[in-house]
């Protein structure tokens, strides 16, 4: 049933260098059937409109058209901002993708993205680290609806995120640097989670259960009205664990909001909070198995944008706290150990954006101020005046440390017949390192119709984490003379795109500088945290997907990446550069049984360098769906392998689960 507010869309079949900013002011839904590929989501983006999925069924009309298809995406003016550049290669990772998945959690998702390397400590979403192409987890910047909430303390906690799996529209996945105009620089890649917001009112209930007491239980309700979209969710999920000291307890509180008028602009606000309690058997070593950790994410942020004509602007404040407290002996701690580690970072930023899209292509200024902070007993300077941790008896925060970020950055993207290019410039300073400026450039040429080869080059970096700096506890010493991360990257891609079929064929090369890593002194047994002199790390990336959409084939697609790094002598004995993925195949299919019961099957091969045994693994999720109501069970390791990503901590075997969601509308 169509919505009493909902207009009739107007529907444009092809994407032509016609300036269509003004979708977003005439307050209607707009279809774009057919874009180019080179501009996609990228085009979307410099004019601050948001794309939202179709149905399957509005996905498969869209192969109707003989010209290069992308998944058709509907324009609703939720000024949602993407990471995508004209003539990058950017993973989409639907809506359509997420129902079918074998997976309850946004790690878990991310775990199948060709080139993505996700590799987990605790299961169903406890957490992981992510990284591409060879770079480390602290290398990957993290992004919820354009807001960088990459975490500062360390990589390990930016995917602490309180988003149910239910609330994400699409995750874009940004293979490579770039992402200047949204204040951050991604070293080796960057995710944007983008969550929904329902063009109807409603609410909706869902419940799983599984092995090892797995329990989740979720609600939603949303409200649409003319100008405005709100929705808010709630998500319990726990387990006794898998194994010793792997249970789990974590909630998920988050809610969004919109209005918007064709003359006054947009306003949008989002609010999350999360709570993690779990054991963390050996997360950070093996000589102590009875690890603990407890974490609390609240972050916010609110933007209003607003376009006249050519011309878009829009400003976003945010801000993230995350606690957390980290137990290396939870139980029976010997004499010597003094207590638990706390932490509580602080994020809080502006993001201000000037956008003009003309005949010559569309020029985007962007402007940003990024404040750090942390409170913690073991990372920062000594403070004069300890403060007490709260929550906690006679526990004290003793050491702090602040620092200060500020970009300005201007990209301009265009094309010009069968050419497509993006050129950009950011200067970024910080009160600690100082100031530097950064340049890169992408460019795309149409061989054919279906056919387009893509060139990128461009120089980042990436700045120490506070546990870089300053941890000191155990085995470990951090170093307050660390230096940025630098380095260069190139690329070249080839891209096919013609109705039901898609392929690619992407190559890099990265040499890295001033490489932060923890390396082992064998003489004291101490890693240390060092800037490594380079490293120079290569890959071949290359996607197959046929996609019918039909009643019996939906979707088959396969991948494989492979990467080589070489690293400077000295760091032979290195912690995570040597760990990269060597060989990574993943393989996808979906596929109708009967009526609306559909299966799809995900499988993953890797074989990681640093000594770890090759593994397969296999998921399978069986569903029935219908218009309100979805029924689905689901087995993730559907053969029990035995497999391992860090060598002292073992991943669950095969874990069966069923659930149901209902929705009224």
């Amino acid at each position: 049933m169509r919505n009493k507010n909902t207009k009739n869309p107007v529907c444009f079949r092809r994407w032509t260098r016609k300036n269509y900013a003004v979708f977003n002011s005439l307050g209607r839904q707009i279809k774009i059937g057919v874009l180019s590929t080179s501009l996609s989501l990228v085009t979307l983006s410099a004019q601050q409109v948001s794309a939202q999925d179709t149905t399957a069924q509005a996905v498969a009309r869209e192969h109707e058209t003989p010209a290069v298809p992308i998944e058709e995406i509907v324009v609703t003016g939720d000024k949602t901002l993407s990471i995508a550049e004209p003539a990058r290669v950017v993973a989409v990772i639907t809506r359509i993708d997420i129902e079918r998945a074998a997976v309850q959690n946004i790690q878990d998702l991310l775990r199948y993205v060709d080139g993505v390397d996700v590799r987990t400590r605790g299961s169903n979403n406890v957490q992981a680290d992510v990284s591409f192409r060879g770079g480390t987890f602290d290398q990957t910047v993290v992004l919820l609806n354009g807001v960088n909430i990459t975490d500062p303390q360390t990589g390990h906690h930016s995917l602490n995120i309180p988003v149910n799996l239910e609330d994400v529209q699409r995750i874009e996945v940004l293979q490579g640097p770039g992402a200047w105009t949204m204040g951050a620089v991604t070293y080796s890649g960057a995710i944007n989670i983008i969550t929904k917001l329902e063009n109807q009112t409603g609410v909706s209930a869902g419940a799983i259960g599984g092995m090892h007491n797995y329990q989740s239980y979720s609600a939603a309700g949303n409200v649409a009205a003319k100008g405005l979209r709100a929705t808010v969710s709630a998500n319990k999920s726990k387990s006794d664990g898998y194994t010793d000291n792997t249970d789990f307890d974590v909630d998920n509180v988050y809610a969004q909001l919109r209005y918007a008028t064709p003359k006054s602009g947009g306003l949008s606000g989002q609010f999350g909070y999360q709570n993690k309690d779990f054991g963390a058997h050996s997360f950070y070593g093996a000589d102590y198995p009875y690890q603990h950790e407890h974490t609390r994410t609240f972050l916010s942020s609110l933007r209003y944008d607003i376009e006249k004509g050519n011309w878009g602007a829009a400003l976003t404040l945010h801000h993230r706290q995350h606690q957390d407290q980290y137990d290396l002996y939870h139980i029976n701690p010997p004499s010597w150990y003094t207590g638990h580690n706390y932490h509580r970072t602080d994020i809080a930023g502006a993001l201000a954006q000037l956008t003009r899209s003309g005949k010559l292509g569309t020029t985007t200024a962007g402007f940003s101020y990024r404040y750090e902070h942390i409170y913690s007993n073991t990372l920062g300077e000594t403070m004069q005046t300890p403060i007490a941790v709260k929550g906690e008896n006679d526990i004290f925060y003793t050491r702090e440390k602040a620092r200060e970020h500020y970009s300005a950055s201007l990209q301009h993207a265009f094309h010009v017949q069968k050419f497509h290019a993006t050129l950009g410039v950011m200067g970024a300073g910080n009160n600690d390192f100082g100031f530097r400026a950064y340049a890169g450039g992408n460019v795309a040429y149409d061989l054919a119709p279906a056919w387009q080869l893509s060139a990128a080059a461009s120089n980042d970096y990436r700045l120490p984490t506070f546990t870089d700096l300053y941890y000191n506890v155990g085995k470990q010493k951090g170093n307050i003379n660390l230096k940025p991360e630098e380095a260069v990257t190139g690329e070249l891609g080839l891209r096919y795109r013609e109705q039901t079929w898609r392929a690619s064929a992407t190559g890099f090369y990265r040499y890295g500088y001033n490489i932060i890593n923890w390396l082992l002194n064998t003489s004291d047994s101490i890693w240390y945290a060092q800037n490594i002199t380079n490293v120079a790390t290569s890959g071949v990336n290359l996607q197959a997907e046929y996609a019918p959409q039909g009643q019996v084939l939906k979707k088959i697609a396969i991948g494989y990446t492979y990467l080589h790094a070489t690293p400077s002598e000295q760091a032979e004995t290195k912690s995570y550069i040597i760990e990269q993925l060597s060989h990574r195949l993943t393989a996808t299919l979906q596929h109708g049984i009967w009526r609306q019961l559909a299966a799809s099957w995900q499988v993953l091969s890797q074989q990681r360098a640093g000594g770890y045994d090759p593994f397969w693994l296999c998921d399978l999720k069986i569903y029935w769906e219908a218009k309100r109501y979805n029924i689905f069970t689901e087995a993730t390791n559907l053969f029990n392998a035995t497999h391992s990503d860090f060598g002292y901590i073992p991943q669950p075997g095969r874990w069966v689960k069923a659930g149901i969601t209902v929705k009224i509308n």
